[in-house]
């Protein structure tokens, strides 16, 4: 079942965009697919992008939050002893795989914990060190640190992650953060933005207007001083036509000069730190950011990484 899926199709497929470009599906032959989605009621026009349209079994045009409680008071009423007992079992599997998967996680992260620039790994868990006690809500995307919050940290309530934007518009996270902290801001939930360089330059303007307001916003800098995917994907192409990998920074790197988003945060009335190089430094000036975000203001801690 899917719920309020943008990409039904990706979640049930693995995709390899190469030359030859294949996909295998992720669902065992015969499975039973249901979408609930409100997506289906927004298609107006013949120029949209909707993704690939996976084969449905059962499609229904509906809010997934509005429907989830009823539908899941339905499945219990009809549960047999035996299928709880089956339920009880995978749960329990599902539990040691979820343990055995974070232990390799942290196995993992501790790679490159003392390099420098510093590792997104060590970034996402100096972050959670901070962040776990409070009422937080993460309003980034995190495909560009390799997902590690979704590797590292405890993710067990609705309004902990914003999601994605999409269409992988680069541009779009600031100002979501900044709109995703003024909601949280009534709730007095902790607001947590990782944010990518190159994506806060198409608007950094939002920095003053989260000062201005008084929305309280903790953003730490993916400062990987590039347009990593971009970085990549040009290696990519020129690596499949042979020529001129060894351009691919051109229009693609952030670098001769090095911006300071300190100091661009600075001049908007933020408090900010950074660039920060040493991973020895991060976690200090995380919990200084913090007590500024705490009384109900932004701090931006600029930390320069790796790219990936």
């Amino acid at each position: 079942m899917g719920l309020e899926c943008s990409d039904f199709w990706n979640a049930l497929h693995s995709f390899r965009d190469q030359i030859h470009r294949t996909s295998l599906p992720l669902t065992k032959p015969g499975v039973k697919l249901i979408s609930i989605t409100a997506g289906d009621l927004f298609s107006k026009s013949n120029y949209q992008d909707f993704q690939r349209f996976p084969q449905v079994d059962l499609d229904i045009a509906a809010d997934a939050e509005a429907t989830l409680p009823s539908l899941t008071e339905s499945i219990k009423s009809q549960l047999t002893s035996d299928r709880k007992r089956a339920l009880e079992d995978r749960r329990a599997q599902f539990a040691v795989a979820r343990q055995e998967s974070l232990e390799r996680a942290r196995e993992a992260a501790g790679y490159a914990w003392d390099a420098s620039p510093i590792s997104t790994a060590r970034l996402c868990a100096e972050l959670w060190a901070q962040i776990k006690d409070y009422d937080w809500s993460l309003v980034s995307f995190t495909t560009f640190v390799n997902r590690w919050p979704q590797r590292l940290w405890s993710f067990d309530k609705y309004h902990q992650y914003i999601g994605g934007h999409g269409g992988a518009g680069i541009g779009y996270g600031a100002p979501a953060a900044v709109g995703a902290a003024l909601a949280n801001r009534k709730y007095g939930r902790l607001s947590v933005n990782i944010q990518c360089d190159g994506d806060l330059m198409y608007a950094p303007g939002v920095l003053w207007t989260a000062a201005h307001h008084r929305i309280p916003l903790l953003t730490v800098m993916h400062n990987n001083r590039a347009y990593h995917q971009e970085v990549m994907q040009v290696q990519i192409m020129a690596n499949r036509h042979s020529r001129g990998v060894d351009r691919a920074g051109i229009g693609t790197m952030l670098d001769d000069p090095a911006i300071d988003f300190s100091k661009l945060a600075q001049s908007m009335g933020l408090h900010a730190e950074g660039p920060i190089t040493d991973p020895k430094d991060l976690g200090p000036a995380i919990r200084r950011a913090l007590e500024v975000v705490k009384r109900g203001e932004p701090a931006l801690i600029d930390a320069c990484t790796q790219p990936r």
